[in-house]
Protein backbone atom coordinates (compact mmCIF):
# COMPACT_ATOMS: atom_id res chain seq x y z
CA UNK A 1 0.00 0.00 0.00
CA UNK A 2 1.45 3.48 -0.88
CA UNK A 3 1.87 6.19 1.96
CA UNK A 4 -1.27 8.21 -0.03
CA UNK A 5 -3.68 4.84 -0.24
CA UNK A 6 -3.02 4.58 3.91
CA UNK A 7 -3.23 8.52 4.14
CA UNK A 8 -6.45 7.56 2.24
CA UNK A 9 -7.88 4.31 4.16
CA UNK A 10 -6.77 6.09 7.57
CA UNK A 11 -8.91 9.08 6.74
CA UNK A 12 -11.94 7.49 5.69
CA UNK A 13 -11.79 5.11 9.03
CA UNK A 14 -11.22 8.20 10.79
CA UNK A 15 -14.24 9.95 9.40
CA UNK A 16 -16.74 6.93 9.63
CA UNK A 17 -15.75 6.73 13.17
CA UNK A 18 -17.23 5.30 15.45
CA UNK A 19 -19.77 3.13 13.79
CA UNK A 20 -17.27 2.18 11.26
CA UNK A 21 -19.47 2.37 8.30
CA UNK A 22 -21.80 4.88 6.21
CA UNK A 23 -25.16 4.45 4.97
CA UNK A 24 -25.98 6.49 1.90
CA UNK A 25 -29.52 6.73 0.28
CA UNK A 26 -29.25 6.72 -3.19
CA UNK A 27 -32.68 6.64 -5.20
CA UNK A 28 -34.78 3.26 -3.81
CA UNK A 29 -31.31 1.64 -2.62
CA UNK A 30 -29.10 2.25 -0.38
CA UNK A 31 -24.77 2.36 -0.66
CA UNK A 32 -22.78 1.02 2.40
CA UNK A 33 -19.34 1.89 3.09
CA UNK A 34 -17.82 -0.72 5.43
CA UNK A 35 -14.44 -0.24 7.39
CA UNK A 36 -15.16 -1.98 10.33
CA UNK A 37 -11.88 -3.76 11.39
CA UNK A 38 -12.96 -7.59 11.21
CA UNK A 39 -14.40 -6.68 7.45
CA UNK A 40 -11.44 -5.03 6.47
CA UNK A 41 -9.07 -7.99 7.87
CA UNK A 42 -11.51 -10.85 5.73
CA UNK A 43 -11.20 -8.87 2.56
CA UNK A 44 -7.35 -8.25 3.04
CA UNK A 45 -6.66 -11.78 3.74
CA UNK A 46 -9.22 -12.97 0.72
CA UNK A 47 -6.99 -10.46 -1.48
CA UNK A 48 -3.89 -12.21 -1.04
CA UNK A 49 -5.40 -15.41 -2.76
CA UNK A 50 -6.22 -13.68 -5.40
CA UNK A 51 -4.06 -13.93 -8.72
CA UNK A 52 -2.61 -10.51 -9.36
CA UNK A 53 -3.31 -7.54 -10.83
CA UNK A 54 -6.54 -7.15 -9.24
CA UNK A 55 -8.23 -4.13 -8.22
CA UNK A 56 -11.41 -5.00 -7.52
CA UNK A 57 -13.42 -8.31 -5.62
CA UNK A 58 -16.77 -9.60 -6.15
CA UNK A 59 -19.04 -11.66 -4.29
CA UNK A 60 -20.55 -13.27 -7.21
CA UNK A 61 -23.04 -16.10 -7.80
CA UNK A 62 -21.11 -18.46 -9.92
CA UNK A 63 -17.09 -18.56 -10.41
CA UNK A 64 -17.59 -20.83 -13.76
CA UNK A 65 -18.89 -18.33 -16.17
CA UNK A 66 -17.09 -15.22 -17.41
CA UNK A 67 -16.83 -12.38 -14.96
CA UNK A 68 -19.85 -10.35 -17.12
CA UNK A 69 -22.36 -13.24 -17.31
CA UNK A 70 -23.07 -13.69 -13.22
CA UNK A 71 -24.60 -11.59 -10.68
CA UNK A 72 -23.09 -9.67 -7.41
CA UNK A 73 -24.44 -11.43 -4.42
CA UNK A 74 -23.96 -11.97 -0.53
CA UNK A 75 -21.12 -13.10 0.68
CA UNK A 76 -21.77 -16.34 2.58
CA UNK A 77 -21.74 -18.53 -0.08
CA UNK A 78 -20.34 -16.59 -3.03
CA UNK A 79 -17.51 -16.78 -5.63
CA UNK A 80 -15.46 -14.25 -4.64
CA UNK A 81 -13.67 -12.86 -7.84
CA UNK A 82 -11.28 -10.28 -8.34
CA UNK A 83 -10.56 -8.16 -11.61
CA UNK A 84 -8.64 -5.18 -12.69
CA UNK A 85 -10.43 -2.48 -13.69
CA UNK A 86 -8.52 0.62 -15.56
CA UNK A 87 -10.55 3.57 -13.92
CA UNK A 88 -13.75 4.21 -12.14
CA UNK A 89 -16.04 4.71 -15.12
CA UNK A 90 -14.89 0.56 -15.83
CA UNK A 91 -16.00 -0.32 -12.67
CA UNK A 92 -19.42 1.12 -12.61
CA UNK A 93 -20.41 -0.51 -15.77
CA UNK A 94 -19.18 -3.95 -14.56
CA UNK A 95 -21.12 -2.89 -11.38
CA UNK A 96 -24.56 -2.50 -13.65
CA UNK A 97 -23.50 -5.73 -15.75
CA UNK A 98 -23.30 -7.57 -12.40
CA UNK A 99 -27.39 -6.37 -11.60
CA UNK A 100 -26.81 -3.42 -9.29
CA UNK A 101 -28.94 -0.65 -10.26
CA UNK A 102 -27.48 2.37 -12.30
CA UNK A 103 -27.88 5.19 -9.72
CA UNK A 104 -26.30 2.96 -6.97
CA UNK A 105 -23.17 1.93 -9.70
CA UNK A 106 -23.11 5.74 -10.39
CA UNK A 107 -22.73 6.63 -6.77
CA UNK A 108 -19.40 4.45 -6.09
CA UNK A 109 -17.12 6.66 -7.22
CA UNK A 110 -18.08 9.70 -5.31
CA UNK A 111 -18.29 7.33 -2.12
CA UNK A 112 -14.71 4.71 -2.81
CA UNK A 113 -11.51 7.34 -2.68
CA UNK A 114 -8.89 5.58 -4.99
CA UNK A 115 -11.15 3.49 -6.93
CA UNK A 116 -9.47 1.65 -9.64
CA UNK A 117 -6.59 3.86 -9.06
CA UNK A 118 -4.35 3.34 -5.60
CA UNK A 119 -6.87 1.44 -3.75
CA UNK A 120 -8.84 -2.40 -3.94
CA UNK A 121 -12.06 -2.02 -2.98
CA UNK A 122 -14.48 -4.95 -2.67
CA UNK A 123 -18.22 -5.30 -3.33
CA UNK A 124 -21.06 -7.20 -2.53
CA UNK A 125 -24.56 -7.22 -2.27
CA UNK A 126 -26.32 -7.02 1.54
CA UNK A 127 -29.18 -9.93 2.24
CA UNK A 128 -31.52 -6.96 1.68
CA UNK A 129 -30.00 -5.51 -1.35
CA UNK A 130 -27.26 -2.63 0.13
CA UNK A 131 -24.52 -2.23 -2.20
CA UNK A 132 -21.54 -2.55 0.02
CA UNK A 133 -18.48 -1.35 -0.87
CA UNK A 134 -14.99 -2.21 1.26
CA UNK A 135 -11.58 -0.60 1.47
CA UNK A 136 -8.55 -3.47 1.49
CA UNK A 137 -6.21 -2.82 2.84
CA UNK A 138 -3.17 -4.74 1.60
CA UNK A 139 0.92 -3.97 1.84
CA UNK A 140 0.79 -5.94 -1.81
CA UNK A 141 2.07 -3.98 -4.52
CA UNK A 142 1.17 -6.07 -7.31
CA UNK A 143 -2.71 -4.15 -7.40
CA UNK A 144 -1.71 -3.08 -10.19
CA UNK A 145 -0.49 -4.50 -13.46
CA UNK A 146 3.25 -3.93 -14.88
CA UNK A 147 4.32 -1.01 -17.01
Amino acid sequence: MTASSATIIRSLTAELAPEMERRYSIGGGVLRINVKPDDLTLWEDTYKTVPKPCNILLACEASSSDLEMTQLTWVVGAAIRGTFMQSADATVALLKQLGVSDGLADSVPAHCPGLAVSIPWAFYLERHGWLTACPIVSSDKNATPPA
